[in-house]
């Protein structure tokens, strides 16, 4: 299909430094595509070990912890040496890596791991794991923590894909968060609200209150931790793409979806949905205060999978938010030196119509 108008294409001032990355949109140790080389994989370290030793030396170079190795032990608590493929990455390492440029420009890196050992009905390892990445330091926090798995994964199908997800948060200035994620897509809207009814009702109401009128489960849920306790819980639906209209009919009108309904309608033409049509998906998080949104594009889904497309991309969000994006760069370069691959599988805007943030997802090779 079509690329995107002529008006959109990155000009000469922004071009370089997108060019520069999406040159090596998958960073791997091949140079047989004009790739970035990388170095040569250590012998008798494993593809986990190295994306998170990698991960550490990012977490370095973007100046969000001083210790790479304290952050890569830190992952391979959680990850452990997976036996089986992930779904979350479709790869055999269960780790995505994702970068955050905030409204501001400052980074911030995290990542999400698949529990590919978690058991429906076995959940004393999972459950270790997930305190641990919260931050559970007391009896309550442990226990509320345990009331979490059995609202979600109780009574869950035994092929469930992907019930349990982990995640790790490393900001500014030492600041930092666990994030504990359910899948829920096997629950329809009124169970989920017989299991989950506060969090029912605020979603509702910040539905109906936007004119969002997607149908359908909640697939994800997700709940950001500090210290043991809650700060803020987050909600994941399936968000077709919308040909011939615009997309605040289907996701509605909160002010943080603007950048994303504008990527939308300027490159939907050039979209390629699959047959299911899940090219993007809506979050939706509260803080217990403030709802914020966003929305996520499969770069597959979107042409963006390839240097032209990425590239075209990158013009795009440079040009139109004037974000620095070097921290890619930095990403790449960590990747590289320490063997491993990855390639851009998701890409997320919200917030500021002027400077929104943008938050890229890496997956492994």
């Amino acid at each position: 299909m079509g690329r995107t108008p002529t008006a959109s294409s990155p000009t000469t001032s922004t071009s370089t430094t997108s060019t520069s990355i999406a040159s090596a949109s998958t960073v791997s140790a091949s140079t047989a595509t004009g790739r970035a080389p990388a170095a040569s994989a250590p012998a008798g370290r494993t593809p986990t070990v190295r994306l998170a030793t990698a991960f550490g030396d990012l977490a370095v170079r973007l100046g969000v912890r001083d210790d790479a190795g304290a952050v890569a032990d830190e992952l391979l608590r959680v990850t452990g040496e997976p036996r089986r493929r992930s779904l979350l990455t479709g790869s055999d390492v269960p780790v995505e890596v994702s970068l955050k440029l905030d409204e501001r420009g400052v980074p911030s890196l995290r990542c999400v791991v698949d529990l590919v050992g978690h058991r429906p009905g076995e959940w004393a390892d999972s459950l270790t794991r997930a305190r641990s990445v919260a931050g559970c330091s007391t009896g309550e926090q442990a226990a509320r923590m345990a009331g979490l798995f059995e609202a979600h994964l109780a009574g869950a199908p035994a092929d469930l894909p992907a019930p349990l997800m982990l995640g790790l948060g490393y900001g500014a200035g030492g600041g930092g968060r666990g994030t504990v994620y359910f899948r829920t897509g096997w629950l329809r809207p009124d169970e989920l609200a017989t299991r989950l009814p506060t969090l029912a009702e605020t979603l509702g109401r910040a539905e109906r209150l936007h004119g969002c009128g997607l149908p359908g489960a909640v697939e994800v849920i997700g709940y950001d931790l500090a210290g043991g306790e809650l700060t803020a819980w987050k909600t994941y639906k399936w968000l077709p793409a919308s040909r011939g209209r615009t997309l605040a009919k289907r996701a509605g009108t909160h002010p943080d979806l603007l950048p994303a309904t504008r990527l939308h309608d300027l490159f939907v033409t050039a979209a390629r949905p699959g047959p299911a049509d899940r090219s993007l998906f809506l979050q939706l998080s509260h803080d217990g205060t403030t709802t914020r949104q966003k929305i996520f594009f499969l770069c597959a889904a979107w042409g963006w999978d390839d240097p032209a497309g990425l590239a075209e991309l990158l013009g795009f969000l440079r040009r139109s938010y004037e974000h620095d994006l070097t921290p890619l760069l930095r990403l790449r370069e960590a990747m590289a030196a320490h063997g491993t691959g990855v390639r851009l599988g998701l890409i997320a805007l919200g917030g500021d119509a002027r400077r929104p943030s943008l938050t890229f997802y890496f997956w492994p090779t």
